[in-house]
């Protein structure tokens, strides 16, 4: 072998190992890389996705993400650093409204006012957004092309939003609202306080002095999440029932930590409505904030309410603080009030309680199971009930496995679930587990190879659902957060909402959604962007002042209460109507 021979061989032998150094130089770099981004909150996709086309210019941007450090979900108050939208083509960057879940385990945000058509957006996550431990998030970034052609529409309704003074409230917030046989609107409060409010002769509303009744018996604050008025009230003898539990916040502001079994169901009446009755206790109460919620009166006489669920989808998990499904959590409950005897009734069903909802003469029942979050209940003049449900936020639970082995658990669930209106009727299951009531499959399972309503596709192809799963009215999509319902009613705007369900979009949304139903009480269209049902600050409850056709919408996140005054004779012209298909 001749000396040049020699000197390339060493040449490629230098080359070689180089190469292999600097291979593995870059592996041990990358894996680093990736160790370091799983150890940190980090973005696992968002709606729209990556390089998506034609996106609705009146959408939202939702981020699914994975929160690694115990206890600890997104920090509020570092989006508006951590968070932002960019008009790629001048570096604009678009005013909206962002925020996360009541949980912290979303990320959403909503532009102020419609995006351009046939326009590039630029979505980005940076480490100034921390997790409430305070670590940073990993650094997210996508692009999404608005449609050149987006069909909006009239629609004959209109409204006004009329900001009013002196509402506002410092370090507590709006939770639920009603109108009492006096004539004021009732507000309650997370905090406890029950406020009420003389509506003047425009329709802006007067402060009076708040009640203080609830905290006066418990002996500090509570998160009051209902409020409602006996149908037997009158102006000189009104009733007001009362749903709270356990007041646990973060010194972040996220509600968590609360004990379980301190939820309850008071009743306030009296001069003042100084006389208290608790008649429920020991209702289950979440690690987060799923709790009793809001209460119906239905037309048997009955009083009815949902109990939110303890996990994510069913099985213990993490984020909710490793407490299980009660025998109560995650159903509508009806309490029928004449079969209450010695009060407070004692409801624990669990941990030494011995409460049977399902005996002969129980008080308090299971009307229908598999509600996750039902935030409202809503009895409509057609006889139906209808309820709007959170879905689950992604990367975030388990769901349980079946003693017979016939539905298969799934550990680390990573699916974001559908937020859903239910049609509730008595004895359905909606599709949240519970094994301590043996229902193990969550949603519609996945009964077929081919596409299934409800269908979770992690499941094995042949997992059926619950025998009497009922599927939802709507699919309302992911990350809206539908809550407050009530029906329109009134010919105001020749009678176009008469009958409409108006329902409250806190996060992807922060708007106002018309539902119009047909004769049998199914969704047949939902209209979005009425004018002044729009860019409000994580809208939670609303009501309507059925004198007036006034609208009252308690702002969560604006810690407010802002009136939608009727516009007769303007419709609105930049509607989108979407037609649904009953199913």
């Amino acid at each position: 072998m001749g000396r040049t021979s020699l000197v390339w061989l060493l040449v490629v032998f230098i080359l070689g190992s180089l190469l292999l150094t600097l291979s593995g130089k870059f592996a041990r770099t990358e894996l680093a890389q990736h160790v370091e981004r799983a150890a940190r909150p980090h973005v696992t996709g968002s709606r729209p996705a990556a390089g998506a086309k034609d996106v609705a210019p009146v959408t939202g941007i939702a981020a699914d993400i994975t929160l690694p450090n115990t206890g600890a979900g997104v920090d509020p108050k570092t989006l508006d650093a951590g968070v932002s939208l960019i008009r790629t083509r001048d570096g604009a960057v678009i005013p909206a409204g962002k925020n996360t879940s009541g949980s912290g385990d979303a990320i959403v945000l909503k532009p102020i006012d419609p995006l351009d058509k046939d326009a590039e957006y630029h979505f980005t996550v940076n480490s100034n957004l921390k997790d409430t431990s305070g670590a940073s998030f990993a650094p997210f970034e996508m692009k999404f092309t608005t449609a050149k052609d987006f069909a909006e529409s009239e629609f004959p309704a209109a409204f006004e939003k009329v900001a009013m003074s002196g509402l506002t409230l410092d370090q507590n917030a709006f939770t639920s609202l009603a109108i009492g046989p006096d004539g004021l609107i009732y507000a309650g409060t997370f905090a406890g306080m029950i406020y009420r409010f003389e509506i003047t002769p425009d329709g802006t509303l007067a402060p009076r002095e708040p009640l203080m009744t609830v905290l006066q018996h418990n002996g500090g604050p509570r998160l009051v999440t209902g409020v409602a008025f006996d149908p037997a009230s009158t102006r000189e003898n009104p009733i007001l029932w009362s749903n709270h539990g356990q007041m646990a916040v973060t010194p972040e502001g996220k509600l968590e930590g609360a004990d379980d079994w301190t939820g309850k169901l008071s009743r306030l009446s009296g001069p003042g409505f100084s006389q208290y009755q608790d008649v429920l206790i020991n209702l289950p109460r979440a690690y987060k904030d799923h709790l009793n919620f809001q209460i119906a009166f239905g037309a048997d006489g009955a009083l009815y309410f949902t109990q939110g669920s303890h996990t994510s989808v069913g099985e213990i998990d993490k984020k909710w603080g490793y407490r299980p499904e009660r025998k109560l959590s995650a159903a509508v409950l009806r309490l029928d009030v004449q079969k209450l005897k010695q009060l407070p009734l004692d409801v624990k069903t669990d941990d030494g309680g011995t409460y049977d909802p399902s005996a002969p003469d129980a008080p308090l029942t299971l009307f229908a199971t598999g509600v996750r979050s039902g935030f409202d209940l809503l009895p409509h003049r057609n006889g139906k009930l209808y309820c709007g449900v959170n879905g689950a936020g992604g990367n975030e639970g388990n769901t349980p496995g079946s003693p017979d082995g016939k539905v298969t658990a799934l550990r680390d669930f990573k699916s974001t679930t559908s937020d859903t209106l239910l049609r509730i009727e008595a004895g359905r299951y909606y599709g949240h587990p519970n094994p301590t009531r043996h229902q193990y499959v969550l949603n519609g399972g996945n009964p077929t190879a081919g596409a299934d309503p409800m269908e979770v596709s992690e499941y094995p192809v042949g997992t059926l659902p619950e025998s009497n799963y009922a599927p939802p009215a709507l699919d309302f999509g992911k990350n809206y957060s539908p809550n407050g319902l009530i029906e329109y009613k009134g010919a105001r705007f020749g009678g176009a909402l008469d009958g409409c369900i108006l329902v409250t979009r806190y996060s992807d949304g922060k708007d106002i959604l018309v539902l119009h139903l047909n004769s049998a009480g199914d969704v047949v269209e939902t209209i979005a962007g009425v004018d002044g049902f729009t860019g409000f600050v994580d809208p939670l409850d609303l009501l309507e002042d059925d004198k007036t056709g006034n609208i009252y919408v308690a702002e969560y996140g604006g810690r407010t209460i802002s009136l939608l005054r009727p516009i007769e004779g303007k419709p609105s012209r930049h509607a989108q109507r979407i037609k649904v298909g009953v199913r």
